[in-house]
């Protein structure tokens, strides 16, 4: 049985009949670590034992106890729950290690590429880098004086802000982008009328004067 990983959580087995090979990857930015890859030469050796007994067939019985032989040694040792994948996978371990470290600070694992700041010897969470956090803090001031730049423009002027503003023509139903007409139909979007009785404003189709109560 294969110790625990103490250095992530996630890894993957890649191993087949050609041999042994695991994926590791960090548990905090998922950076994939491939252990190199080992041979299985039991199995390659059982593969080409198997070709020359199919080859040859019954003509060269040494074949077949070889054959036998090894398939039953293959398969005691070199199986996917045998003690052979079990130290391959020890050493992947101890191979993949390496890239990754054990922060003091949080009590952490995390890789050595992404995730560990070597200068001060914590990871990235715990100490962040000092360029990171240069850029960082320009992009929000950056973005701060923008808007307080743009708060400082005029960009009320140039629009209508006391007619009440209306996102479709009432009369094509189309959308508008402002100002007092359609661009579809060319129709006036602020569609009113005038009270027959006492002249105020009323909208179309209301049948009475809001202002008088006269029929419209």
């Amino acid at each position: 049985m294969s110790a625990p990983v103490v250095f992530t959580s996630f890894y993957h087995d890649e191993s087949n009949d050609d041999g042994f090979q695991w994926d590791f990857r960090c548990d905090r930015c998922s950076t994939s670590y491939k252990s190199p890859f080992e041979q299985n030469y039991f199995s390659r050796g059982r593969g080409a034992l198997r070709v020359l007994r199919d080859l040859f067939g019954d003509q060269v019985r040494a074949i077949d106890k070889i054959s036998n032989a090894a398939e039953s040694y293959s398969n005691h040792w070199g199986g996917s729950s045998s003690s052979t994948k079990d130290k391959a996978f020890a050493r992947a371990v101890e191979q993949v290690k390496n890239d990754f470290a054990l922060c003091a600070g949080c009590g952490k694992w995390v890789c050595n590429r992404i995730c560990w700041n070597d200068q001060v010897g914590q990871c990235t969470e715990c100490s962040p880098q000092v360029g990171h956090q240069i850029a960082q803090a320009q992009a929000e001031a950056r973005g701060v004086q923008i808007r307080e730049a743009a708060y400082r423009q005029d960009w009320a002027s140039q629009h209508d802000v006391a007619t009440p503003a209306r996102v479709t023509c009432p009369t094509c139903n189309a959308n508008t982008t402002g100002g007092r007409f359609c661009g579809t139909c060319g129709s006036a979007l602020a569609l009113a009328a005038h009270c027959t009785g006492c002249g105020h404003q009323t909208q179309v189709g209301q049948p009475f004067c809001g202002h008088c109560g006269q029929p419209q």
